[in-house]
């Protein structure tokens, strides 16, 4: 994990036919916006940025728009357009997957011309600086697979790997951009003057970190204009000096380099543009409050516990795959008696076994007894976690009542639905079968769910379907409770037909339709 003041590591622009750009982080945002100084903190790149709300919610500031943004939002923004991520109040946290990648080393053509329409396959389809999607469970799902897969492939570089990189770059960016047509796309189509003028300030502050004789009067030349008039205007863009945002990206990267290199303390001083290496201890410590070596050592320590944590959080994921319970249980104790949070060993742990097997299982890979087996694993987990997640304030995700309808007595279906729900960290409240229409209502109402999950296996009982929607209207909540229906004689069209929410032709898809109407 990563913090807001970060950047993604460059590649010189020389090594590109040999490693064309490409890198992704999941990063932590916990600054606040301050609408009194709404430039702070914005930064550029000179590659595309792709950028994934994986929980939380925040504001997304572009130029002088400041977009509200949370989980499933995704975000595409040009290069050179000052951006930056933030959190709506003291104590939230956002965090967002980007990607970023230069689509001159990856695209050809009209695909790689920000000048065309087609450009990185069309998604700036308004020649905007930035394109912006609200995306479902589903979708959200798909996105992840291909960064994962872009992760993989750029990790071990085997055959034909740029390839790889490329299809999995390429259908990302054509699934993003079917869903952009019903984006709100009110930004400008290019950067105001004067902030092309600071847009060009950063890039050549990023280019030239290393260079000690890098100053505003030498940028100034560069681009013909008085150090004064650049001075004001870069402080009425940023809320910051020039001075103030020199510093703060050196030491940025300087804290890059040691986390992520070797190098000597003086080195990274040299390479972040210090020559008084004193006075870089100082900044340092200004900037952080410990000096370089104390802030490595931290660094290194909060990795290996990192690396440690991961490899029972895999264990514990690989074991509920094969439905091994006993040894699962086993795990999340050690786990916690390591100081795992409960939290964590939840959603990195079990959560992220169960999601596999819900893949696996919508891609017909496993079947209803390997489900089943897996499920019983996510629970006796879940049993030795529930004490703890209560303690520490951990809600679920959101509450579900589920049922087969009047009338039909079969629970399989039903069943399935159930634990891949709870797989997805929901509160489901199981009413069993033959459960009418005003059972459904009076437990959502009474039990504050946000969601009905409605079974039928049998074509005569379809109908009670309907009369959940018409008893859910005739108790005044169906503007606040989402109806799902699912079941081998129910389709689309009759959801549509009867004014349900949501039809879905698995169980692993009803759990992800039911946590997005819950985090809705």
């Amino acid at each position: 994990m990563t913090v807001n003041d970060t950047k993604p590591l460059r590649i010189a622009a020389d090594d590109t036919e040999k490693y064309p750009r490409i890198s992704q982080e999941t990063a932590v945002f916990k600054r606040v916006y301050d609408g009194d100084s709404p430039f702070r903190g914005l930064h550029t790149n000179d590659i595309i940025e792709i950028g994934l709300v994986v929980s939380g919610s925040g504001i997304l500031r572009i130029l002088d728009n400041a977009i509200p943004c949370k989980e499933g939002d995704i975000f595409v923004i040009r290069p050179d357009s000052p951006h930056g991520f933030f959190t709506s109040e003291i104590g939230d946290v956002l965090t967002v997957r980007r990607l970023w990648f230069d689509a001159h080393d990856w695209f050809d053509g009209a695909f790689s011309d920000p000048d065309d329409p087609r450009f990185c396959y069309g998604v700036f389809s308004d020649n905007s600086l930035m394109t912006y999607a609200v995306l479902t469970a589903s979708i959200q799902n798909e996105i992840n697979q291909f960064c994962n897969a872009i992760a993989l492939e750029t990790e071990e570089q085997k055959s034909e790997w740029r390839e790889a990189v490329r299809a999995n770059l390429s259908m990302m960016l054509i699934t993003i951009g079917r869903y952009v047509g019903r984006a709100i796309k009110n930004l400008p189509t290019a950067l105001p003057k004067k902030w092309s003028v600071v847009s060009e300030v950063m890039r050549q502050v990023n280019e030239r970190i290393g260079d000690s004789e890098l100053t505003l009067n030498t940028i100034a030349s560069s681009l013909y204009i008085s150090a004064s008039h650049l001075s004001r205007l870069f402080k009425e863009c940023t809320g910051e000096t020039f001075a103030e945002y020199l510093r703060r990206t050196r030491l940025s990267h300087a804290c890059a380099l040691l986390k992520e290199t070797d190098l000597t303390v003086e080195e990274i001083a040299r390479q972040c543009g210090k020559k008084d290496i004193p006075s870089f201890y100082q900044s340092f410590f200004v900037y952080k409050g410990v000096t370089p070596n104390q802030y490595r050592i931290q660094k290194n320590k909060e990795k290996k516990k990192g690396d440690t944590h991961m490899s029972i959080l895999n264990e514990i994921s690989e074991n509920l795959q094969k439905g091994k319970a006993k040894i699962v249980k086993e795990l999340v104790q050690q786990a916690l008696d390591e100081g795992v949070s409960a939290e964590l060993i939840l959603n990195d742990g079990l959560m992220h076994g169960m999601n596999i097997i819900g893949e696996k299982f919508k891609n017909n890979e496993i079947y209803v007894p390997e489900v089943l087996v897996a499920a019983r694993a996510m629970n006796m987990g879940a049993q030795i976690l529930k004490p703890h997640l209560a303690a520490s304030g951990v809600k679920a995700t959101g509450r579900v009542c589920i049922g087969t309808v009047q009338g039909d007595l079969h629970d399989i279906g039903k069943n399935l639905v159930k634990m891949m729900l709870e797989g997805k960290g929901l509160e489901v409240v199981d009413l069993g079968t033959d459960v009418s229409a005003e059972t459904f209502v009076k437990t959502a109402i009474e039990q504050e769910c946000q969601v009905i999950c409605c079974s039928a296996l049998l074509t005569t009982t379809m109908g009670v379907m309907a009369d959940v929607v018409k008893e859910a209207e005739k108790a005044g909540i169906r503007d606040k409770v989402k109806i799902m229906i699912g079941g081998a004689p129910v389709n689309e069209e009759f959801c549509r037909e009867i004014g349900a929410d949501c039809y879905t032709v698995d169980a692993a898809s009803a759990a992800d339709a039911a946590v997005a109407f819950c985090k809705a």
